[in-house]
């Protein structure tokens, strides 16, 4: 009758060691799934942000050349005026 007792023990000693070792590994194949799926939304979120930098830089090289463009369109439009004063005051 002991010897049954003990066995029955240890059968319970063994299910609930092996219960456990099954629950450690779900946790760890749980927590494996868990980082892939941040850094795939890292990656997502990521990728984002990159599209706007990019965008935001070709709205910069964009009014850039804008800027350029008006710059130059300025120096000729003072540069026609002030050929016109110089023949005013050479008129003089």
């Amino acid at each position: 009758m002991n010897d049954s007792m003990t066995e029955h023990k240890q059968q319970t000693v063994s299910v609930v060691l092996q219960a456990l070792q099954l629950i450690t590994l779900l946790i760890g194949v749980a927590s494996v799934f868990l980082m892939v799926g941040r850094k795939d939304a890292q990656i997502t979120s990521n990728s984002g942000e990159i599209g706007e930098l990019r965008d935001i830089a070709m709205d910069l090289v964009r009014t850039s050349v804008e800027a350029t463009s008006t710059n130059r369109n300025q120096d000729r439009q003072l540069d026609e005026l002030r050929s016109r004063l110089m023949t005013l005051e050479s008129q003089r």
